[in-house]
């Protein structure tokens, strides 16, 4: 076989291990819309908008353990269904941060490392005395509780007969100070975020006492080859063991 027809099978054979380039595979990744610290998309530059976060930061840590490994971050921000269906279809190859649902691992490879875990927390207004302890005093109470379209969180909430609304979460801040739902359940580092960025703070607090605690996961589409994805599970446990993952964690919590 010659080298043109041997570097054409190469390139046949690595077909579903994302984008083959001359050094190694670019993996594409979505801007999850709403979903800040995890993606801070700034203003539009020479080269396109520029994309920082803690996820960028943990995809450019992968790249750093295994050079072969390069991610290409689309910064449209994204509806996360949209996301889940683009990675269904082929069009993006990995999800950063996501809890555990179904749906995901119908379309996706779970990686065995967590890249951290997430304080799920309700936020309402300053002045409501109400303090929920759990989700089954949280579906007594009879609010109308807010969350993050396509969130996993929603189906938890569902399941212990809370009432839920799914929507953007700066839409959903904003209706609890129009008072048109009682709580916004979420990531404490997001909800926070947004509360500052959106100036909110005398009007919204986080609600005392956490909700639950979740290992968040990356995720690798089930069109990519096995082994692309043990190579990006093996950069992930690097991370943790070398205390990279946690030092990129804190560095966003610390903004609190």
């Amino acid at each position: 076989m010659n080298l043109v027809a041997s570097s054409l099978a190469l390139l046949l054979m690595l077909g579903g291990m994302g984008k083959a380039l001359a050094a190694g595979f670019l993996l594409r990744v979505a801007v999850q819309e709403g979903s800040a610290p995890k993606y801070l998309v700034g203003p539009p530059g020479k080269g396109g908008a520029s994309v920082g976060g803690l996820c960028p930061d943990i995809l450019r840590a992968i790249e750093g353990v295994d050079p072969e490994i390069r991610f290409e971050i689309d910064p449209t921000p994204t509806p996360l269904r949209r996301i889940e269906k683009s990675l269904d279809e082929g069009r993006l190859d990995v999800l950063c941060a996501l809890l555990e649902t179904p749906r995901r691992h119908q379309i996706a490879h779970r990686l065995a490392t967590p890249v951290y875990s997430v304080r799920e927390r309700l936020v309402a207004l300053r002045d409501d005395a109400s303090s929920p302890k759990g989700f089954d005093e949280l579906a007594r109470s009879g609010g109308l509780v807010a969350t993050q379209a396509g969130a996993s969180y929603a189906d938890k909430l569902r399941e212990h007969g809370v009432a839920v609304d799914e929507t953007d979460t700066v839409v959903a801040l904003r209706n609890i100070v129009r008072r048109r739902v009682r709580y916004y359940y979420g990531n404490e580092l997001t909800c926070v975020y947004y509360i500052k960025a959106g100036h909110m703070s005398a009007e919204l607090g986080l609600v005392p006492g956490v909700m639950g605690e979740t290992p968040s996961h990356f995720w690798a589409g089930k069109h990519l080859e096995p082994a692309l994805v043990k190579r990006l599970d093996a950069a992930l446990f690097k991370l943790k063991r070398n205390g990279s993952l946690e030092r990129i964690y804190n560095r966003y919590a610390e903004m609190r």
